[in-house]
């Protein structure tokens, strides 16, 4: 894609005014210097004009690398540079877009000579918010030397910039258990395991594991995924609604980030998992597998928190039964904890994790609920891995 215009700017069309002005008040009224002064500036806008127009043309290659890389992580463009850049009368500027916003990049001193030149620049992209980053396309801006004329032009592809969630370490899971399949408060104690999954065998698999049924029946040796009865079931309601964090989008990517760190310990354990957002649009269920291989729920769950942005509203509704095992929320300092409270249910094991800017207490137990604080995702982090070792 290539596109450009010229045009005199908001300098150069006041000047040319202010010299067509002057130059009919002094032909009019018979004052040739005031009359020769606005020839002049009209001259000198004629002339910024002519110089941008007739400058030589610059090509400009992008390429952006990586193309997935964490919140805040190092996301770099290279710019290449091809053709001469004339210093005196015009001067070039060169910009990136970064999700519609100019980043002006800082190009090296022109060599000069007759000769053709290439030259490269790296220059950061900025990814402070989650999601797909959208850069380019380059602009290429030829400026006069007063600024009175500008030629601007727009090329290059448009790339997309995965950006993920920072991995934040936690040191487990808070205890739980899973509760009986009638309903009793005992804890299931129950022997083998479940099948949840096959997978195709690649090395290093549990050759103990091999499905046969399937294997004979496929042609390929297939493995079992099994999961635990006994295992404790956890769900992760992130609250995903302005009204929690005061309007503050940085507050929710701590959020966001804290509720990543607990899904991934959940995954990294082999724990069976739920995901769900409070404003009930996104929710991801992933199985137990005592193997811990990835799965297509693992790109399912990767996706919902790089991409879940901010609700206008919503109300947490009650969890279901399968999921009152061990039950965390992760909210924002303008949340109401009751109401989150009430939507945990009847989980043995309860905490409400909040991403608060001024922390008067870092945990707090109320009425059989944990209450978790921090500044930040790495502190509140913190705080968790307290009250697992305790």
């Amino acid at each position: 894609m290539r596109r450009g215009w010229h045009s005199t700017t908001g300098r150069g069309r006041a000047v040319a005014v202010l010299g067509v002005a002057l130059l009919g008040a002094g032909l009019a009224w018979h004052y040739p210097l005031v009359a020769a002064l606005g020839a002049c500036l009209v001259a000198l806008v004629a002339a910024e004009l002519a110089a941008v127009l007739l400058a030589s043309t610059v090509e400009v290659e992008r390429e952006v690398a990586p193309r997935v890389v964490v919140r805040q992580g190092r996301c770099e463009g290279r710019l290449r540079v091809l053709g001469r850049r004339r210093r005196g009368l015009v001067r070039l500027d060169v910009a990136d877009r970064v999700q519609g916003r100019l980043v002006p990049v800082a190009l090296p001193d022109d060599p000069g000579g007759a000769a053709e030149e290439a030259s490269e620049v790296a220059y950061p992209v900025p990814t402070p918010r989650r999601g797909l980053v959208e850069v380019g396309p380059v602009q290429v801006r030829l400026v006069g030397l007063t600024g009175m004329a500008a030629r601007s032009t727009e090329s290059g592809r448009l790339d997309l910039v995965r950006v993920l969630p920072r991995r934040v370490p936690l040191a487990g899971m808070l205890p739980g258990h899973r509760r009986a399949s009638a309903g009793g408060d005992e804890a299931q104690e129950l022997g083998g395991t479940d099948l949840v999954g096959l997978h195709e065998y690649v090395v290093g698999d549990d050759l103990r594991r091999l499905h046969w049924a399937t294997s004979a029946r496929t042609g390929t040796l297939m493995v079992r995924e099994d999961a635990e009865p006994s295992q404790a079931h956890v769900c992760v309601l992130l609250d995903d609604r302005a009204s929690a964090y005061l309007g503050d989008a940085d507050l929710f990517e701590e959020a966001v980030e804290v509720a990543a760190a607990i899904a991934h310990s959940c995954t990294d354990e082999g724990l069976p998992l739920r995901v769900h957002t409070v404003s009930d649009r996104r929710e991801v269920v992933v199985p137990a597998s005592v193997s811990r291989r990835p799965m297509q729920e693992h790109d399912d769950l990767e996706v919902l928190l790089t991409e879940v942005d901010l609700a206008a509203s919503g109300r947490p509704g009650l969890l279901r039964s399968r999921d009152l095992d061990v039950a965390v929320a992760v909210t924002g300092p303008g949340a109401d904890l009751r109401e989150l409270a009430l939507a945990l249910g009847e989980a043995s094991t309860r905490v409400v994790a909040v991403v608060d800017p001024a922390p008067l207490v870092g945990a707090s137990q109320e009425a059989g609920l944990l209450v978790l604080r921090g500044a930040t995702s790495v502190s509140l982090a913190g705080t968790w891995d307290a009250a697992v070792l305790r």
